[in-house]
């Protein structure tokens, strides 16, 4: 029974954190996007405020994780009965036609959530990075607070266990230990199932998919949620889908803000690029490419005295505040988190392993292990053993076609879609950039510049590439896609439109 408790934490802290949304966002946010959009925003809010409360007040020396928790069910159950009258009003108002049988192609998609929604209560945690890492931090935060925390955040024995990492995903797993009373670690699985429903959900909200149906962004999500590398790290614990999550959800926002002038959905963006830093270090990257470029966005469109662009680059700041603090209490480094120090050090190196690391761990994700086959004879060079098997040779054991898929969809869209090209560039110039300093920053450690052969073994380890990639080329694949069913923005009326 306390696991089901735990299991429906996630969705009332997503109609708390739609509250939040609404109070940081105003009128437009409730009146300009879909429920489903709302909820998913209201999730990735509510996760970073809830969760950095959890940080700060047990580095203050407090566990608020019962309190917190509870707060967030209460909070969450309310705004399911105040908003109930407007859905059963709306529910009266639908109108059956023949074109809503496209809706079936949603079956599969449905019998998975109900799969892994079972499977959620019913499986411990099985992944290594989870029990070493993240759920390892969150008994942590669940049972150390103030100076017994700091002391074990400096131990040097523990620095494999990433304790300078952003700390939201341990808070989501404190909160939870606080709602049922104690560390279960059989409650940890509904956070990355919630999170891909709420994804789906924002894609069919942005596409209206009830007013418009249209088995495109069916597809899209049933495809997302069939992929290989989905489908196994929705059972697993960490950061990988929290990652997927979060970057998805800002391409979304980016697409339809940079397509229609919507400051709403810049400002919704800005505060999902939030909690995408607090996921990993590979979120404040994405962050902070994402940030310039749209910087740049609002010097063009003269919004840099938008008061309700500072006000959320405010709101947003403050909730990074309590990792600051957690990197003001010095924790242990993990050796990897030395990778600039170790650039510095011999940097032609570096440039001359940089070129062979992008290669092996991007295009390989266009191709199966077999036949993007490499070995090294000297420590320096690489040789490509080719092993051609067909087809499946294009097929990627994590994202299947995924990648090719994108390549035409991308150059088919920029070709076709006239109206999205800056987004569609943008989107690119992103994507690309995360993963070319990525790649740089693999090039820059120690082991690899040692020796080539790491960065064939690092290129192989499905685990490692699997969580560093997926997110960025699902999320570019969502952002992409969108722009074929979003010609009608969330928030604003494209000049097209309007005459």
């Amino acid at each position: 029974m306390r696991e089901w408790l735990a299991f429906f934490l996630p969705p009332a802290m997503a109609f708390a954190g739609m509250r939040l949304a609404r109070l940081v966002l105003g009128r437009k946010f409730e009146d300009g996007f879909g429920l489903g959009l709302r909820l998913a925003v209201g999730l990735a809010v509510g996760m970073l405020v809830f969760s950095q409360t959890v940080l700060l007040t047990a580095l203050a020396g407090i566990n608020a994780a019962g309190l917190l928790a509870w707060t967030a069910m209460i909070w969450g159950t309310a705004e399911v009965i105040v908003l109930s009258p407007k859905c059963a009003a709306s529910l009266r108002q639908m109108e059956f036609r023949p074109a809503h049988l496209w809706l079936l192609l949603l079956l599969p998609l449905l019998y998975s959530w109900w799969v892994f929604g079972r499977l959620g209560t019913l499986e411990g945690t099985i992944d290594f990075d989870a029990n070493a890492f993240w759920v390892f931090k969150a008994k942590l935060l669940y049972l150390a607070q103030g100076k017994t925390l700091l002391a074990i955040l400096r131990q040097p024995s523990l620095a494999y266990a990433h304790m300078d990492y952003p700390m939201l995903v341990p808070g989501l797993y404190t909160l939870n230990y606080g709602l049922v009373n104690g560390v279960d670690e059989f409650v940890n699985k509904v956070w990355p199932f919630w999170m891909m429903v709420a994804l789906c959900l924002a894609t069919l909200s942005l596409a209206n998919i009830w007013k418009r149906p249209h088995p495109l962004p069916l597809l899209v999500v049933t495809l997302l949620a069939f992929l290989p590398a989905s489908l196994r790290f929705i059972r697993t614990e960490g950061g990988t889908i929290p990652m997927v999550f979060y970057t998805g959800l800002t391409a979304l926002l980016m697409v339809v803000a940079f397509s229609f002038d919507d400051e709403i959905a810049l400002a919704a963006a800005w505060l999902t690029l939030a909690g995408c830093a607090m996921a990993k270090f590979e979120g404040i990257l994405y962050a902070a490419i994402w940030g310039c470029a749209s910087v740049v966005f609002c010097w063009r469109r003269r919004w840099l005295k938008n008061r309700l662009l500072w006000k959320i680059a405010l709101v947003a700041s403050v909730w990074l505040i309590p990792y600051f603090c957690l990197r003001l209490a010095k924790p242990v480094l993990h050796p990897d988190s030395g990778w600039i120090q170790d650039g510095l050090t011999s940097p032609g190196t570096v440039l001359r392993r940089f070129p062979q690391t992008w290669a092996l761990n991007i295009i390989n994700r266009f191709f199966s292990y077999d036949f993007f086959h490499w070995q090294t004879v000297d420590k320096d060079h690489v040789q490509w053993d080719v092993q051609w098997a067909g087809l499946k040779s294009l097929v990627n054991p994590e994202l299947s076609v995924l990648p090719w898929l994108l390549l035409f969809v991308f150059g088919f869209s920029l070709w076709w879609k006239a109206r999205h090209r800056l987004a569609l560039a943008t989107l690119a110039g992103v994507i690309i950039a995360q993963l070319t300093i990525l790649s740089f920053s693999i090039s820059c450690l120690a082991r690899v510049q040692a020796d080539v052969a790491n960065v064939i073994n690092y290129n192989t380890n499905t685990d490692s590439i699997a969580r560093f990639y997926y997110p960025f080329f699902t999320a570019c694949f969502l952002g992409v896609l969108s722009v074929w069913f979003s010609d009608i923005p969330a928030t604003s009326t494209p000049p097209s439109l309007a005459k």
